[in-house]
């Protein structure tokens, strides 16, 4: 005997409709009848239902664009131009620039170092000069040797420097001066008493080093830092259908060079028709952003964003445009995805939309000159400028190290004075070291004779890392003013001149004369000026290294306690 089983087999899961209207079919359940018809046409008829606009969708497009390619890089400050090698970053050339002198004078003691033992290592790589090695390490270390300490401990240059002073001395003798050894190499210089086989072997070696080291640490192009603006200032040049067109950054503070911090210079006539013009087929794709309105009548719409509750006030306009405009027309947003190389300048010579239906429409730039999107400003009238798209060859991804050095421009209205507190500079290490930690300098007060008197006191203590800046007129019978690098005066127990305390850093630039910023340039919140190692890649995978400037926020006013013609108490410090 077996148990009879029973297994149930399901076709399809139905509800359980009436078995009146339609004989219990779902026809009246699927057909979502309403008691008022006249709502929805009436909902139609508001939202422009019944307009007939949206006729049909694009579903194909042919795009033409004239592709020129960024041809010239010039600094600020009227230096020359210089061709833009392709796939280099934009950031590398603005921030990099600097005159040969300058860029040798910032390599810290162990750059020079390690480039000097880089050369004594690249004279071992020939078999010609094994014999004679020792006698030329020494003719090497004996004509380009380190910078020794100086006799005068108050004019050494690494007095404040405790780490350099320890590098410099185990590097003695030991690696020579690559800066100084780039000069000797580059004039052709040789040790003495070399056959000719070793002196083609010393020339071969010396040739291979220079091209390292010219690649390593020569500048590519001029400076582009405008000193007394706290920022770069640079210019790339095009030339669509043959008219040269530049594009220039005049407030360029570091970072990525974006397309916004460009303003046009096209000419004053419209540009020439476009030559040589590249077309393609793409398909246009539906944008869509969270809270857009749904298509569908009977669709419900993501709650998430929600756009009509976005509140405004009376001046803001723009917002409500913004939302208004995403209401009722989020739907007729499309994009056409369109390949374009960069290093160029873009310009679109024609776009042709064809709809579901079959049915072509030629689309045309709109030419307003009030009102525009995504283009640059024109130089000659603030106004939108042509319809260009620079593609500018910034770096993709770049490595961005901690600060070298750190210059905060405070105001001091106390002493009606401003500051630039030079935080972090760099040392000879390679690495940065804090000011704020340096020794102070002795107290230059005058101990009176009657040790009940008073003690006088010219001028009180000024930390050695804070350099005064000085207003003076901007030009000679002028109101207005700008800010010169100073000096505070120092002077001893009796009464004689100290050597004044120089900044340290390369952003004040302590070896020019007069150093001048803009008055403008230092509001009351301050401002921050750093340098930062940069690393990036070009397109062809070239590592490009360089020392960026970066200009930020300051943090607001700054006391120095400076004070003239002081009288101190007996035993006090004033």
């Amino acid at each position: 005997m077996f148990d009879v089983m029973a297994f149930g087999q399901f076709h399809r899961v139905e509800p359980a409709v009436r078995p009146y209207g339609t004989g219990g079919q779902l026809d009246e359940a699927l057909a979502a009848r309403v008691a008022d018809p006249l709502f929805l046409l009436a909902r139609q008829w508001q939202t422009a239902e019944f307009a007939g606009e949206d006729s049909g969708s694009p579903v194909w497009c042919r795009i033409g664009t004239e592709t020129t390619p960024l041809d010239a890089f010039r600094a600020g400050g009227g230096a020359a131009a210089v061709p833009l090698p392709k796939g280099v970053p934009l950031e590398y050339l603005a921030e990099a620039g600097a005159a040969p002198a300058d860029a040798l004078r910032d390599l810290p003691l162990r750059a020079a170092a390690r480039a000097g033992r880089r050369f004594l290592d690249t004279l071992r790589t020939q078999p010609a000069l094994t014999a004679a090695l020792d006698a030329v390490d020494e003719a090497v270390l004996a004509k380009a040797p380190l910078p020794a300490p100086s006799a005068d401990p108050e004019k050494d240059p690494l007095r404040r420097d405790p780490g350099g002073q320890a590098l410099r001395a185990v590097l003695a003798h030991r690696a020579p001066d690559g800066v100084a050894l780039a000069g000797l190499l580059g004039s052709g210089w040789h040790p003495p008493d070399l056959t000719g086989a070793q002196r083609t072997a010393f020339d071969q070696a010396a040739q291979q080093w220079l091209e390292w080291f010219k690649g390593r640490h020569q500048p590519p192009v001029p400076s582009s830092w405008v000193r007394e603006r706290l920022e770069h200032r640079f210019a790339v040049t095009a030339a669509p259908g043959g008219r040269p067109v530049t594009l220039s950054a005049p407030e360029y503070t570091g970072g990525t060079a974006e397309a916004y911090e460009f303003d046009l210079d096209a000419g004053t006539t419209p540009l020439p028709a476009p030559v040589g013009s590249q077309s393609a087929q793409v398909l246009p794709t539906r944008v869509t952003y969270p809270g857009m309105p749904a298509e569908r009548w009977w669709e419900f719409e993501d709650a998430t964003v929600n756009l009509p509750a976005i509140g405004a006030g009376a001046p803001d306009l723009a917002r409500l445009l913004v939302v208004e405009f995403a209401n009722l027309y989020g739907n007729d947003h499309w994009m056409i995805p369109v390949e374009l190389a960069t290093g160029a300048l873009h310009r679109l010579t024609g776009l042709t939309v064809v709809d579901t239906f079959g049915g072509e429409t030629a689309v045309d730039p709109v030419e307003d000159r009030h009102w525009s999107v995504f283009r640059l400003t024109d130089v000659h009238g603030g106004k939108p400028g042509p319809p260009l798209l620079p593609l500018l060859p910034t770096a993709s991804a770049r490595v961005e190290g901690a600060p070298v050095e750190e210059v905060l421009f405070a105001r001091d209205e106390m002493a009606n004075l401003a500051f630039a507190i030079e935080r972090i500079v760099p040392s000879a290490t390679g690495r940065a070291r804090a000011r704020g930690d340096e020794p102070p300098d002795d107290d230059p007060q005058v101990a009176p004779t009657d040790p009940a008197a008073l003690a006088y006191r010219l001028v009180t203590a000024v930390p050695a890392h804070w350099i005064p800046l000085v207003p003076v007129p901007l030009a000679p019978d002028s109101a207005a003013v700008c800010l010169r690098r100073g000096q505070i005066p120092r002077f001893g127990p009796s009464g004689d001149r100290l050597p004044q305390l120089k900044a340290a850093g390369r952003i004040l630039e302590p070896e020019v004369p007069r150093v001048f910023f803009r008055d403008e340039e230092v509001p009351r919140s301050g401002v921050t000026a750093r340098r930062v190692p940069v690393v990036a890649r070009d397109e062809d995978g070239t590592v490009r290294s360089w020392v960026g400037r970066r200009v930020g926020a300051g943090r607001g006013e700054a006391s120095s306690a400076l004070a003239f013609d002081g009288a101190v108490p007996p035993g006090g410090t004033g």
